[in-house]
């Protein structure tokens, strides 16, 4: 499904380099499978795969692509959506993130409110706390093998106990939109 997504053919070494990510609250609440290509030389896209279709979400290339990823009822519609966090970019790392309305599978990027400046250059952790998606910059995650292999396929709750995690924010549910409130 997913080289069929990607137009690529069969015989892709695409297909070999794809684990699955999935967090057990995402299959539980979404019935959805998130899969990540980690070929070295890829742009390490992940791909949210359920009943017989695949879209990709986030973006990868430049970076770690999905770092986490959360279910939560964005738009209050009945469906559990999925929410997510991921870099990318080239000479510039970038985090964003982002939610996929599980309904019509489109992607929607949250803004920060107020709006940022600039480009967040350090990767997020989400984590569902209190019936609400609180955002955590990780700090100091270093540049070892260990660390960028962490981020590079998709970090366990052993590999987010033992990061040092700051508090950035707490997404809010505002007049339709959803926004990044940042903390002080």
């Amino acid at each position: 499904m997913i080289l069929e997504n990607k137009n690529l053919s069969a015989s892709s070494e695409m297909a070999s380099h794809l684990i699955d990510i999935t967090p057990s609250d995402i299959w539980e609440q979404t019935g959805h499978q998130l899969f990540k290509n980690i070929e070295s030389t890829s742009s390490w896209d992940t791909f949210a795969v359920s009943d017989g279709s695949a879209v990709q979400i986030g973006m990868g290339f430049g970076g770690f692509g999905v770092t986490s990823a959360v279910p939560y009822d964005v738009n209050k519609d009945g469906t559990v959506d999925m929410v997510y966090a991921y870099s990318f970019g080239s000479g510039l790392h970038r985090s964003v993130i982002a939610w996929l309305d599980l309904q019509n599978y489109s992607e929607h990027i949250i803004s920060s409110k107020p709006a940022q400046m600039d480009f967040r250059q350090y990767d997020l952790i989400l984590k569902t706390e209190d019936k609400q998606i609180e955002v955590y910059r990780i700090k100091d995650m270093g540049t070892s093998k260990t660390s960028l292999d962490v981020l590079r396929t998709y970090p366990s709750k052993t590999d987010i106990e033992n990061m040092t995690l700051v508090k950035e924010g707490e997404l809010v549910w505002e007049n339709g939109e959803f926004f990044n409130i940042p903390v002080n």
